[in-house]
């Protein structure tokens, strides 16, 4: 059977959410996921920060399980977030894209069994639409005839649904609601097991694997009574044997949302056990190795005569320092890529717009500069090529790298401070009688500064004087002039 025909997102998802393509690490924890999710009928909860690539985690856990043989249903419901009933929502879905697997020819012999589940799809699609109607009737009892008239919509897709009267009488609506309350009681328990039933005929007649695996994303952005319902929907309606859910969610922020709905001393952890049979962690992703799947091309820029401080014979280095930074100030992925975007972008019109001169950039203090600006930090305005420096990012890491003492110094290769020496390299200073404006660099010996292994630190203030000195046919870029190409960058969301 084609992996199209099970998997309606296939064909769109394949090249860009598999394992091949993935920079977080994370294909051998797929493939246990996608084994464990396999492994019996269960109501499964995802937990990752935000930003920490949940939604890209469970489309390429869909493509697995496509490529394994399973049916597969991915439901973003915070699209439908302005639906006033998610059952509508998931009933719809979820009957679209199951009635994919229908599109396949049948083998010889199965023809029998192919009537049966079409049989089987036509009565959930009847009591899926007992239960819209049973909700619409009472809506409409409560004055509510815009969310009325949404399920009927979607009632067009589930057969059963009758439309009702344009202004039905309260009495006959009561009248209504209490003669289908049993029915439609009794078609809930009918729904759980036509959707068994189904999954065991998807297996025999196409030789399919059960369960079907249905992935809910996005959860934790939608409205708090809304992400409620949807957990509802799904325990009340489709926890059922030949159905697994996986729902993806920040849980801690779902949490805040049940208690923004029954308070704050309600239980909600107590609360979510009601919905799920297990959770399981999205695990944290090295922020180095990411960086370094994401292979950085900082050399192209050679070429249009930028000069990319301090690492200028590896440009490669920046990124353990990049790592360093993200990391330090507990930047998620979703962030980091973000920040990248920046960083890149500035480059590239640096690199379109540079006139006859050669441009001298400092990769660290740009890029301090937009984590300054993805965290909303007051520095990155006040700050002026003269100003003593301070910094309220979090510049401890666990690594080998003397992040604080990189970043100072940095700085102050691109800020002015007023100094009676002038260090000039080659053991050269220059005194004077009065302070003198001097970049900050100059007025310290670096010769004392071993931040990046000794020759490398002498052979880079050389060349970073040389390319700051007046009369340099280089554009040496200061504090400010960073500043302002980082401004620019934030328009970029």
């Amino acid at each position: 059977m084609k992996t199209s025909n099970h998997a309606s997102k296939y064909v769109e998802w394949k090249a860009e959410y598999n394992w091949d393509t993935c920079k977080t690490n994370r294909k051998e924890y797929g493939q246990f996921i996608a084994h464990f999710l396999t492994t019996g009928s269960r109501v499964i909860n995802l937990d990752g920060v935000y930003g920490s690539g949940k939604t890209e985690f469970i489309r390429r856990l869909y493509i697995e399980l496509a490529t394994r043989g399973h049916p597969v249903v991915y439901i973003d419901v915070w699209e439908s977030d302005f639906s006033t009933n998610p059952l509508a929502v998931i009933c719809s879905e979820l009957l679209q894209q199951i009635e994919y697997v229908f599109k396949e020819k049948t083998q010889n012999g199965k023809i029998v069994e192919r009537r049966k589940a079409t049989e089987v799809f036509d009565k959930l699609k009847s009591k899926l639409g007992i239960c819209l109607q049973y909700a619409a009737a009472g809506l409409q009892l409560y004055g509510d005839t815009s969310s009325a008239s949404e399920l009927a919509t979607v009632g067009g897709i589930v057969a059963g649904t009758p439309e009702l009267s344009a202004k039905p009488k309260p009495r006959e609506l009561v009248e209504i609601i209490q003669k289908n309350h049993i029915e439609a009681v009794q078609a809930i328990k009918e729904i759980k097991g036509h959707i068994t039933f189904l999954s065991h005929l998807i297996k025999s007649i196409y030789e399919l694997n059960i369960p079907i695996v249905i992935f809910i994303d996005e959860l934790d952005r939608c409205r708090p009574s809304y992400a409620i319902e949807v957990l509802e929907v799904i325990k009340h309606f489709f926890e059922t044997e030949g159905c697994t859910f996986l729902v993806a969610t920040n849980t801690e922020v779902l949490e805040h949302s049940i208690k923004a709905v029954y308070g704050s001393e309600f239980n909600a952890k107590f609360y979510l056990r009601r919905f799920f049979d297990r959770k399981v962690k999205l695990p944290q992703v090295s922020v180095l190795d990411y960086l370094i799947a994401r292979q950085l091309d900082f050399d192209k820029y050679k070429s249009d005569y930028i000069h990319l401080f301090p690492f200028t014979k590896n440009y490669k280095k920046n990124i353990s320092v990049f790592a360093a930074l993200f990391e330090s100030n507990r930047i998620e992925l979703r962030g980091v890529e973000q920040i990248l975007n920046r960083f890149f972008a500035s480059l590239e019109y640096v690199a379109s717009t540079r006139m006859s001169s050669d441009v001298a950039i400092n990769t660290i203090v740009l890029m301090v500069g937009l984590i300054e600006q993805h965290l909303e930090m007051s520095e990155l305005v006040r700050r002026q090529n003269s100003s003593d420096l301070s910094f309220s990012l979090n510049l401890d890491n666990n690594t080998n790298l003397p992040l604080a003492q990189m970043v100072d110094v940095m700085f102050k290769c691109v800020m002015q401070k007023s100094a009676k020496k002038e260090y000039l390299g080659h053991n050269q200073f220059r005194e004077y009688s009065t302070f003198q404006p001097m970049l900050g660099i100059k007025s310290i010996d670096f010769r004392t500064i071993d931040i990046f292994n000794g020759q490398d630190d002498a052979e880079m203030f050389r060349s970073l004087l040389s390319k700051s000195n007046e009369g340099s046919d280089c554009n040496y870029w200061m504090w400010e002039d960073h500043k302002k190409i980082i401004e620019l960058s934030g328009h970029i969301q």
